[in-house]
């Protein structure tokens, strides 16, 4: 994160984007870059730009900032996403941060041989990509939700042919997440 004391505070080490970018682009080193957007596509690739024209735009957002080189080098990315439809969409108005690209091998074509998407955390489940396409599939879905209701709120077609029910969080969990992760309660509520 850049300049975010939340995430600063505790850690036994503090430094400047240049070192954070040489641990993240570090070829033996498994970085996981945690990143979130306005939009997603099937293929995990993000936007944090602008919905609609890039010129005349509906909206316009920060950008990508560092999201971009974390997309691109780090040695995967989980994303973050409230699941919408209107976030979930076919396509992204605008590619701020590349995921699988077209899929298939065309990332490594497109010369980013490492990283890509692992995984997409909503409130609703966990998507992961297949191995082979690249494409999104439901892998889990929180209790009290159905596969269906993901499907609803997902601007594309998923395949829920794998899903199944996560677990839900342990009581030691819950009290780490509140108590050390978001005491403030900004992410939980």
């Amino acid at each position: 994160a850049v300049a975010d004391p939340r995430v600063m505070s505790g850690t036994s080490l503090n430094t400047g984007l240049v070192d954070a970018f040489a641990v993240l682009v570090h070829r033996r080193l498994r970085t996981i870059a945690f990143l979130g957007a306005a939009q997603i596509d099937p293929y995990g690739n993000l936007n944090s730009t602008c919905l609609g024209d890039y010129h005349h735009p509906s909206a316009r957002f920060p950008g990508a900032g560092g999201a971009l080189d974390a997309a691109s080098l780090a040695f995967g990315s989980i994303i973050f996403m409230a699941h919408q439809k209107r976030r979930f969409v076919p396509q992204v108005d605008y590619l701020s941060s590349p995921g699988w690209l077209a899929g298939g091998d065309s990332r490594v074509q497109a010369g980013l041989k490492r990283g890509g998407p692992l995984a997409v955390v909503t409130d609703l489940g966990v998507m992961k990509f297949d191995l082979k396409t690249k494409y999104m599939y439901l892998e889990q879905y929180y209790p009290g939700v159905e596969p269906e209701q993901v499907q609803e709120n997902t601007g594309f077609e998923l395949d829920l042919s794998q899903a199944r029910q996560a677990e839900p969080p342990s009581e030691d969990e819950l009290v780490i997440l509140r108590r050390d992760i978001d005491p403030l309660g900004l992410i939980l509520g």
